[in-house]
């Protein structure tokens, strides 16, 4: 990346030598306009961009003091470095009031140069960074990029994609995925094959997801992505890499981000890690032997006490797993199978309820080992003797509440409640639901908003405060869920409080 340098010094001798001085210190700087006189600098910034202006401070016509104004004042993003033959503190104060990144006297001392330049050179690249992650992060939302100029490099960018998921994420309290992507580290694991600055690491619009933006002229062949694929598995939960190969305008990112949220949904691998290349083709596969096969485990069933149901679900699940299966395939037999049961036997509660409960298992646990736990305990509530009657399931109900209501400050998850009361989660939550009309989690959204709405109305703590107060970490995703629950922003809900 070139950085562009505008040199105004009025003597030609001194002004040449800067200029080539800049040029053979440090390859990345080029100079793009040589001025001797502060006028005509004024109008060169109004017409032109520049990153840096070294800049004599006594000009004749207009002034650099009064050039420095002009950039403080107009908040050109151009980083000045001030020159001068005197040491007088007046400039070095002028030069600190309009952010000049330094002061140098002449004759330049090449070092000394080459220090200003590489401080300068990091500073820009930081900039830039920050700036293209920016450009991305408002492409992926569908926001609008440059509300008031174009940018011709920007525009004209082409990219493709990488859209990294971790499992579904559809009970977003479930698992801490800032966490897992940092131990992850995928800026590192993918500078393994493409060079840094060739591409972008952009948060998606749902926490579980990560996208990679990768130039044009860098994008890596599918054996690299393998080898990148091989570094960021994690053993909890399901890694879905989907790759959009073409190369995508950013005016196009947004769309073409949905396209791939909607391919990762549609082509998920049950239980396993995977790298899918984007196709827009549909590709079937024929489960067809797969169907007989499960059809032979249900006539297993028949006249079959509790203990074989289960063996024959583990035989299921083995089935589902001996080849790649699509998650919504996987799910679609396993509810096959379980209606299947329901013929031969009556279960205890009304299979919608239990196919809501088979959708969450199948999109909060990602091993073959705890499914089979989870399981256990649906077919054992459905087919089995209850483990408890009524009564039981009330009071254990009754003890999940007063947990939730006494410690939902702290950080709860299903997994938790599991470990506290020895049951597995989709047995509380099947259980919490009955008697509440909620899942656990959502009960303890619930409470976090309503103390938060009383807090925001009843005290003076700023919004990261009463965040941090009712177990939000994270100040804007607790805006998020407060949005979305009440319908107004926090900021709006105080503004119509004090309005009351």
């Amino acid at each position: 990346m070139k950085i562009h340098v505008m040199v105004v010094e009025d003597e030609p001798p001194i002004q040449r030598s800067i200029c080539q001085k800049i040029e053979e210190t440090n390859k990345n700087f080029t100079v793009v306009a040589a001025i001797d006189n502060g006028k005509d600098a004024l109008q060169y910034l109004k017409e032109h961009p520049v990153d840096v202006m070294f800049v004599d401070m006594n000009l004749p016509i207009v002034s650099g003091k009064e050039l420095l104004d002009f950039c403080s004042n107009e908040k050109l993003s151009v980083l000045p470095v001030v020159l001068s033959g005197y040491t007088d503190f007046e400039y070095v104060k002028c030069a600190i009031t309009n952010h000049a990144i330094d002061y140098l006297l002449k004759p330049l001392k090449v070092q000394e140069l080459k220090l200003v330049l590489e401080k300068i050179e990091e500073k820009i690249q930081k900039q830039y960074l920050k700036e293209k992650v920016q450009n991305l992060t408002d492409a992926v939302r569908g926001l609008e990029i440059f509300p008031t100029k174009e940018i011709p490099s920007e525009v004209n960018s082409s990219y493709s994609i990488l859209l990294v998921s971790l499992g579904m994420c559809l009970y977003e309290n479930e698992r801490n995925y800032q966490e897992i992507f940092k131990n992850m580290d995928l800026e590192k694991a993918f500078s393994l094959i493409v060079p840094c600055e060739n591409f972008w690491l952009v948060d998606g619009k749902s926490i579980n997801e990560k996208l990679i933006f990768i130039r044009k002229d860098s994008i890596p062949d599918i054996n690299h992505l393998n080898q990148f694929f091989r570094k960021v598995k994690c053993s909890d939960i399901i890694v879905t890499v989907v790759y959009y190969k073409e190369t995508v305008e950013l005016p196009d990112i947004f769309s073409t981000y949905h396209l791939l949220q909607k391919y990762t949904r549609e082509h998920m691998i049950f239980l396993k890690n995977s790298v899918l290349i984007y196709s827009s083709e549909e590709f079937k596969q024929d489960f067809s032997d797969l169907r007989n096969k499960i059809d032979c485990l249900i006539l297993q069933c028949k006249n079959a006490n509790i203990d074989n149901i289960i063996e024959s679900f583990a035989q299921l699940l083995h089935l589902l797993t001996m080849r790649p299966i699509i998650q919504k395939e996987a799910l679609r037999n396993i509810k096959y199978f379980v209606s299947e049961i329901y013929k031969l036997y009556p279960g205890n509660r009304e299979f919608f309820e239990v196919e809501e409960d088979i959708q969450f298992i199948l999109e909060n646990y990602y091993s073959e080992k705890e499914l089979l736990k989870e399981f256990n305990f649906l077919l054992k509530d459905i087919f089995g003797i209850a483990m408890y009657d009524s009564g039981d399931k009330k009071i254990i109900a009754l003890k999940v509440k007063k947990f939730l209501d006494e410690m939902f400050r702290t950080n709860i998850t299903n997994q938790l409640l599991a470990a506290r009361f020895g049951f597995v989660p989709s047995y509380i939550v099947s259980i919490f639901k009955t008697y509440y009309g909620l899942t656990p989690m959502d009960y303890l959204v619930k409470t976090r908003i309503d103390e938060s709405k009383f807090l925001l109305a009843n005290s003076s703590l700023k919004i990261k405060e009463v965040a941090n107060e009712v177990g939000y970490e994270d100040s804007l995703y607790f805006s998020k869920v407060f949005k979305k629950i009440t319908g107004v922003s926090p900021k709006e809900y105080i503004r119509s409080e004090k309005i009351d």
